[in-house]
């Protein structure tokens, strides 16, 4: 087995080194995720500030055995400044950081007052570059507010600094450092201001990333949901249908007297069985179609060659047996040239039977006209009555599942999916199904259906 190469000396000691930075930089568990970066900021500035004030320290006195010159109030605010910087490291190293910002910032200020006030001259020269270093830890460290907080303070700092007496230099190192100031305040407030925008859209695309795959999940489950639901009710067509079609006839067998005589009592019984069977099997029929629209899975029959005015008639006939016993009226005005369509005869058939049916259970007394004619490349039919209307704030509800108008309860009960699946199977034509009413004035629904639709392949092609 080969020996794994140990890396060079001077590598590990990289290593080394990196991992020991890293262990004094590393923010507290405390801090705020948004904010560890600008702690680790903090805590490297300072361990690299530490060593260079010590230095300065250490240099002074011999500097001033050299050249016999007092540096008594620098010195002083030179180990005042390494005592603030220790304190301010140790504040990084907790989660109450943004007291060690704040010390790093006031530090050069205190220093650079300490030797300006305690010196017969101004200190200019120095206070150019200190000062302008709080501005600029202000804008690393804390946010625009403080940052403009500081560059006031240094502002005023220099004015009282600037009344003191000066020669031409002083003045033009004054001039220098206030353009500085203020240049620099102006930068770090654009700075956090673009780095704050920056965080909200960084914020925002987060959210909305994570509202997509909420949204996605939710129309994942929807789509299993309606998958299962269609699968459902697709298995269970047969199982219902079949049984509630043997009801049905064999309950005409018993009325027919095949199985023997039956009193007349019973025949009417033995109807309405029958009845209500066809009714249950109707709504079986309704809620099988409307989840097969929601689904995309309903099919059409499409031929070239329906004749419209048979299937009008069809469907009028029907409804002249649901008006036995009213005082109702229905008749139908079809012209003769009328032209054949593409479509699938037994779901244009549905859509008439729907409306008018429809039509013929709400007017107990007037009249329902079927006006069919030729408009374009369409053949539109207005199916009109003299029931009670339809209030506009009710006619949205009229194409919408499970939902119908108060007066629908009220007088016609059903599953209210009549309407939903007429308007769905005219579009699905490639046409249209509209209404109009007025409450008390009855209502007219229209259906437009093309003539030669591009859309519909006939199932001979």
């Amino acid at each position: 087995m080969a020996a794994t190469a140990s890396p060079p000396l001077s590598t590990q000691r990289l290593i080394s080194f990196k991992k020991i930075w890293q262990g004094l930089t590393q923010p507290s568990e405390k801090v705020p995720e948004e904010n560890r970066q600008q702690v680790s900021i903090l805590a490297s500035i300072l361990l690299v500030f530490l060593p260079i004030g010590i230095l300065v320290s250490i240099i002074g006195p011999i500097n001033q055995i050299f050249t016999g010159q007092s540096v008594q109030a620098i010195q002083t605010s030179n180990w005042v400044g390494i005592l603030g910087i220790i304190v301010a490291y140790i504040f990084s190293r907790t989660q109450h950081y943004k007291f060690g910002a704040y010390l790093v910032i006031l530090v050069p200020i205190f220093a650079i007052a300490a030797i300006s006030f305690t010196s017969q001259t101004p200190t200019l020269t120095s206070a150019t570059i200190y000062l302008t270093l709080s501005i600029i830890l202000s804008s690393l460290l804390l946010d625009a507010r403080t940052t403009v907080v500081t560059g006031i303070i240094i502002s005023v700092f220099l004015i009282i600094d600037h009344t003191r007496p000066a020669n031409s230099e002083d003045r033009l190192w004054w001039a220098i450092l206030m353009f500085m100031v203020l240049a620099t305040s102006i930068l770090a407030v654009v700075s956090n201001i673009r780095d704050a925008y920056m965080r909200s859209l960084e914020t925002a695309r987060k959210q909305l990333q994570d509202q997509i795959v909420v949204i996605d999940q939710a129309r994942e489950r929807a789509e299993q949901s309606d998958q299962v639901k269609s699968a459902f009710l697709a298995s269970m067509s047969h199982e219902l249908r079949t049984p509630l079609n043997a009801v049905i006839n064999f309950t005409r067998f018993v009325i027919d007297g095949d199985t023997g005589p039956v009193t007349e009592q019973q025949t009417e019984l033995l109807t309405e069985v029958v009845g209500s069977a066809k009714h249950l099997l109707n709504l079986i029929n309704d809620v099988l179609d409307m989840s097969k629209i929601e689904a995309g899975s309903l099919n059409l029959f499409i031929e070239d060659d329906v004749n419209m005015t048979s299937l009008v008639n069809s469907a009028v006939t029907t409804g002249r047996g649901l008006l036995i016993g009213k005082s109702t009226q229905l008749q139908a005005n079809i012209p003769e040239n009328l032209p054949l369509i593409r479509a699938d005869r037994q779901r244009i058939l549905q859509i008439l039977l729907n409306i008018i049916s429809n039509a013929c259970k709400f007017t107990d007394e007037g009249s329902v006209n079927v006006q069919v004619r030729q408009q374009a490349d369409e053949v539109l039919i207005s199916i009109s009555d003299t029931g009670p209307g339809i209030a506009k704030e009710d006619q949205a509800m009229v194409f919408e599942a499970f939902k119908q108008t108060k007066t629908g309860l009220r007088q016609g009960g059903g599953t209210g999916l009549g309407m939903p699946i007429a308007k769905n199977l005219a579009e699905a034509h490639g046409g249209r199904l509209w209404l109009e009413s007025e409450q008390g004035k009855g209502a007219t629904f229209h259906v437009a259906l093309p003539i030669k639709s591009e859309t519909l392949v006939p199932m001979t092609a």
